[in-house]
């Protein structure tokens, strides 16, 4: 029993969305309502001295079930970025665009230069009496390495209530002072922000910590292009898992909408991955400790198998042993790595030299299907099938054979089949390791529903089995897609992708109902 949140009358009926708020009555719930809304969800908001807050499942969370739907508290231009529009953040052409005419930042028209989010900037460049000179549009430009932090920090004296909750995320600062990112972020954002802006309100303390803020709390948002940093005040209590739990969308406003694929059981810690979950565990611990200031000890950090994937281990160079090599615990990525079979050894600079050979050639080659192949054969010497390196390799494949439905049409009946077995394989892979991975999966399993399909038809055409048998994998695998897509919106490849797949479903569920 618990006291009902208008009388305190003793109840045991509780908000049936977040099981935190009680009321006697439907009436004095409905009262209680307009209050209520904004913080009615399925979790809660917990503190404790190692993780500071964090979001736990107040309830038992359903599959597809939205968590949370949040706008943004901020916005600005990433700090690596060619010139962007500063009222709408898309990139400007070189052939359309005007100056504003009090600051000089570039803009794609006059609409934008009305635009709420361009007057903290616009603001302070008048201010030094000497407005911005952008003359190169084609590469990352370092004047707006600093423009996200100066428009952030406008907002200290222009909006003292979203100021004051910027103010309350972690910045991490005492742990980021004097790493190589904190000093490189002196130089050239805060120092650069105090010469070029000619300025005195802001100091390096105050400059330093809203720096900290939007590293270790930003989102790139892709609906802009190129992507922009946003902060979102609720969604930065989000933990960090490399196999979370909460998927992340975004729809056409920029709004991030957080969503749970699989049930979610109540008093679960709710989690993103702050790093990408399609990496292997030394790579994904070298970007958080460098971008978020933090050792990852999650369950699969731990595991140097990943779960039994082995994601990451290379073939035993022993001749003749089929055994893989793996560093012996999560503390032994930078020293020597073991064969499980036959206890073998090698240092840490033989991995480095195999690893960075085939990290740079997979960024330099051009990915047809002859140098995807090339690459498999060569590299599977070293590799094992599974490793992430030969899976990259494998996503650009099943990508490019048959990325039309006219080319799968005629697509051999060899690469046919390769394109159903990698693509059944990395799905397979990727709900183990990323399940939360929902653009990739889902864009993925669309391209196995189709070549699944396709097979079908070829078949079809040679065989007994009735059409229901068939076509159920497809139609596993579309539905699939339709429910990892759910929530992207139609500005993305993969809102397009969600239209289709639901069409096909559609189609699949008649024809086999009949």
């Amino acid at each position: 029993m618990n006291p009902c949140h208008i009388c305190k009358t003793e109840t045991k009926n509780s908000c049936s969305n977040c099981k935190q708020v009680f009321y006697c009555s439907a009436e004095h719930q409905k009262q209680h309502w307009k209050e209520h809304k904004k913080n009615c969800h399925p979790f809660k908001v917990a503190t404790n001295d190692v993780l500071g807050r964090h979001m736990v499942a107040a309830r038992t969370i359903k599959p597809f079930e939205i968590i949370l739907k949040e706008a943004p508290l901020f916005r600005g231009p990433s700090q690596l970025t060619p010139p962007v529009c500063l009222g709408c953040l898309n990139a400007i052409d070189p052939k359309d665009y005007i100056n504003c005419e009090k600051c000089g930042w570039p803009l794609c028209g006059d609409e934008c230069a009305h635009k709420s989010e361009h007057i903290y900037e616009c603001e302070l460049t008048a201010m030094r009496n000497k407005k911005a000179n952008i003359q190169e549009f084609t590469s990352p430009h370092p004047l707006y390495q600093c423009l996200s932090t100066a428009r952030c920090l406008m907002l200290r004296d222009k909006d003292v209530e979203r100021w004051n909750k910027i103010n309350e995320l972690e910045s991490l600062e005492d742990q980021r002072r004097g790493s190589m990112q904190w000093k490189a972020d002196y130089e050239s954002v805060c120092k650069f922000i105090l010469k070029y802006f000619k300025t005195e309100i802001f100091n390096e303390d105050e400059i330093m910590r809203v720096i900290g803020i939007l590293q270790i709390n930003g989102h790139e948002v892709p609906t802009s292009d190129p992507a922009h940093v946003a902060l979102f005040y609720k969604a930065s209590f989000l933990e960090h898992s490399c196999t979370p739990n909460v998927a992340k969308s975004f729809n056409k406003d920029g709004h991030i909408v957080l969503w749970a694929p699989k049930e979610i059981k109540k008093g679960t810690h709710l989690s993103i991955c702050y790093s990408d979950a399609v990496w292997g565990t030394a790579d994904r611990q070298r970007h958080l400790m460098q971008t978020k200031v933090f050792k990852c000890q999650c369950p699969r950090c731990i595991d140097v198998s990943e779960y039994g994937t082995n994601y990451s281990a290379l073939k035993c160079e022993k001749e003749g042993c089929k055994g893989l090599m793996l560093p012996a615990s999560l503390n032994d990525w930078h020293k020597e790595w073991t064969c499980a079979e036959c206890k073998a050894q090698v240092d840490k600079t033989y991995v480095n030299n195999i690893l960075e050979r085939a990290g740079s050639d997979i960024n330099a080659m051009e990915k047809t299907r002859e140098n995807c192949l090339k690459y498999l054969q060569h590299y599977g010497k070293w590799l094992p099938s599974h490793h992430y390196y030969m899976c990259e390799v494998k996503l650009y494949l099943v990508q490019q054979l048959g990325r039309q439905a006219h080319e799968l049409m005629i697509l051999s009946d060899e690469d046919l089949s390769m394109k159903l077995e990698y693509g059944r394989q990395l799905v397979e892979l990727y709900e183990t390791l990323a399940p939360c991975e929902v653009r990739m999966l889902g864009t993925l399993c669309f391209e196995v529903h189709s070549a699944v399909a396709e097979n079908t038809r070829r078949i079809s055409l040679h065989t007994s089995l009735s059409p229901k048998e068939l076509l159920e994998e497809s139609l596993m695998y579309v539905d699939k897609a339709a429910n990892y897509l759910q929530f992207e919106s139609d500005i993305f490849v993969e809102g397009h992708i969600l239209k289709q797949a639901r069409i096909n479903r559609d189609a699949l569920n008649m024809v086999m109902r009949m």
